[in-house]
């Protein structure tokens, strides 16, 4: 009857190692915003577990008292409760030495007691944990904190010897367990994310976020479209051509150049026009209409301007320096379209940076940034590795790779893509195809 006792005391301090392995891995995996979260909606439970989660050092260091002190009493009555169930098998057998009793006993008892010890007390409650973490965290978490407050001055003595042998080695003590990810690791989570149920991303919501991350990262230079595919209205134009321009383009604002089509001297609002003829007034002069234009670097984050457009700031501006000819132009639909993906209205249904063919290539602007091409892809292209610096379009890419201006028809490679010249009109590039590598049939003409 002893034995017995001593064999249940054994499996009671197995479950009980395994206890402690589940609670110190289910709390540590559970971030601190989701604990929160629980603790609004699961009463005490979920107040139990925030006031845990909010001293996470301390019940650490209480799990380990547990997994120390259930190992050590496993190690202590397990192997002569399991060794003397043994011992009538012996007798049976007629076995009557002592060494071969003791030593047999002792092999099977150690094996069998390991065993149970690693996976029931180690692997199966340390994988439950990490699989379902919150189920686990608020079922452990309320005879955790009876067992800390048990155990107290035990743990306390342990947490002040542990936070002096970490200043002797130069380290501070204990500080936020709350995991930080970089942006590249946050998107890495969105494209691996296969939960199921409520916390599963659609692919829509994947490619928002990831969108959105990738926003922080980038310059205007990756967003904006060069000047001289801008619909602008002309000083040294009659108003008729220019309201013509309006009518057939139907943008919402237009920058105005002066008569040498050098500087741009403001920004005509389809508002203020449109406001003008309700009220009757004959639209002479539209110079009248110029609202304040923003002229701002390539290198200008692409958030501060997304910051300044949301704070009333006309939604358009130039890039270049002020006085001399823009080089480009960015809109809030550009900046709209790097979060969220393209966006079209009614009078622009049609309307798309890369045109998909039939063969599974691309056709689109020499102009387009770089960023552009990269998200079509689903590839980033280092311009660093290749030693191409300052290059910002498809076209720029291309005379920097060659070190000269490409040939209509031309085809230049890339690690991951070719794209072929399509359109020229002397030194610029006005039409490219691109050729993704997975796609390239193998005996496509290569001037195709």
């Amino acid at each position: 009857m002893e034995n017995i006792l001593f064999v249940v005391l054994a499996l009671f301090l197995v479950a009980l190692n395994g206890f402690f392995v589940a609670a110190e891995f289910g709390i540590v995996t559970l971030r601190k915003t989701r604990v929160r979260a629980i603790a609004k909606t699961t009463g005490l439970r979920g107040s139990i577990l925030s006031k845990v989660h909010g001293q996470l050092d301390a019940y650490l260091s209480a799990c380990q008292l547990g997994i120390t002190l259930a190992s050590l009493g496993l190690g202590w009555v397990g192997e002569p409760a399991f060794a003397s169930l043994l011992e009538p098998l012996f007798a049976l057998a007629g076995v009557t030495s002592e060494k071969i009793i003791h030593g047999v006993s002792f092999v099977v008892a150690f094996s069998v007691i390991s065993f149970l010890h690693i996976v029931v007390g180690e692997l199966a409650p340390k994988s439950l944990a990490i699989r379902i973490p919150e189920s686990v965290a608020l079922w452990c978490a309320l005879p955790l904190y009876g067992f800390y407050w048990a155990m107290y001055p035990f743990i306390f003595v342990l947490n002040a010897s542990a936070n002096m042998v970490l200043r002797v080695a130069g380290l501070s003590g204990a500080g936020s367990h709350d995991t930080h990810y970089s942006t590249e690791e946050l998107k890495l989570i969105l494209r691996t994310n296969t939960s199921t149920g409520k916390e599963k991303f659609t692919h829509d919501e994947r490619h928002i976020l990831a969108q959105s991350l990738e926003f922080s990262e980038m310059a205007v230079s990756d967003l904006m479209r060069p000047i001289n595919e801008v619909i602008a209205l002309h000083e040294d134009l009659t108003i008729e051509e220019n309201l013509d321009t309006v009518r057939r383009n139907r943008f919402s604002r237009y920058p105005y150049f002066d008569e040498e089509g050098e500087e741009v001297l403001g920004v005509i609002h389809l508002k203020d026009l449109f406001f003008a003829q309700q009220s009757g007034k004959d639209i002479t002069d539209l110079s009248q209409y110029l609202r304040p234009v923003e002229t701002i670097s390539a290198r200008t984050p692409a958030q501060d301007i997304f910051r300044r457009f949301r704070t009333g700031a006309p939604h358009f501006a130039l890039i270049g320096e002020k006085g001399k000819r823009p080089v480009g132009f960015i809109t809030l639909d550009n900046l709209l379209g790097a979060m969220v993906g393209e966006i079209r209205d009614e009078f622009r249904l049609n309307e798309n940076d890369w045109l998909p063919q039939a063969d599974g290539t691309y056709i689109g602007k020499a102009s387009l940034p770089i960023y552009s091409l990269e998200r079509l892809l689903g590839i980033d292209i280092d311009n660093e590795e290749m030693g191409l610096d300052d290059v910002e379009s498809v076209g720029g890419l291309l005379m920097a790779k060659l070190g000269d201006i490409p040939k209509q028809g031309q085809r230049i490679e890339f690690p991951k893509f070719d794209v072929v010249v399509k359109k020229t009109n002397g030194p610029r590039i006005l039409l490219v195809k691109v050729i993704p590598r997975l796609e390239r049939g193998g005996d496509e003409d290569e001037h195709s």
